[in-house]
Order: structure tokens, then sequence, then C-alpha cells
């Protein structure tokens, strides 16, 4: 071999090493990267699953608010029925008392 294809031998060597070198380089980098993307995808399933609990908290939550809110309502319309029965109760008893005053006056008077 020529001391020219020797050194033509050589550099080519020493690039293929160069190239072997960036590949193991980027091979490195590459690992590194899915590592990453594997960190990544598990906290993005992490966040997911925290904002599907957040979700049903809050919907437990508002469900439990609206049933407190339906026994209130439902509390309110009892009582409202009650105070109108004892309403219309105390309105029939005031006729009552009307016509017996008007009858007591009435007697009274074909007394005299």
């Amino acid at each position: 071999m020529t001391p020219e294809q020797e050194q033509w031998l050589m550099r080519a060597i020493q690039e293929l090493q160069a190239s072997q070198r960036e590949l193991q380089a980027s091979q490195k980098e590459l690992q590194a990267a899915q590592r990453e993307l594997r960190l990544v995808q598990q906290n993005q399933q992490v966040l997911i699953q925290e904002l599907r609990e957040g979700q049903a908290m809050l919907a437990q939550f508002f469900r439990e608010a609206l049933d407190r809110f339906d026994e209130r309502t439902r509390a309110i319309e009892r009582r409202t029925e009650a105070l109108e029965r004892r309403t219309d109760e105390m309105a029939q008893e005031m006729r009552e008392m009307r016509q017996e005053i008007r009858d007591l006056r009435r007697d009274f008077l074909e007394r005299r």
C-alpha cells in the first residue's frame, strides 16, 4: 500500500470513528429524549387522573349542594303550605267570630 493510500485509509478510519462517536452521542440524546418523553407521558397521565378526580369531587359537591338546596326548598314549601293553612284557618275563625258578633248584636237589639 502506498503512503497516500495509508493516509487516505487512516483518514477514512478516523472519519468513520468520528461518525460512530457522533452516532453514539445521537443515540444517547435520543435515549434521553425518549426517557424525558416517557416522564412527560407519565406526568400527563397523573394530571389527567387528578383532573378526573377533581371533576368527580366537583360533581359530587354540586350534587350535594343541589340536594341540600332541594331539601331546603321543600322545607320552605312545607312551611309555606302550613302557614297558608294556618292563615286560612285564622281567616275562617275571623269570619266565624264576625258572624258571632253579628248574631250577638242582633240578639241584643232584638231583646231591647
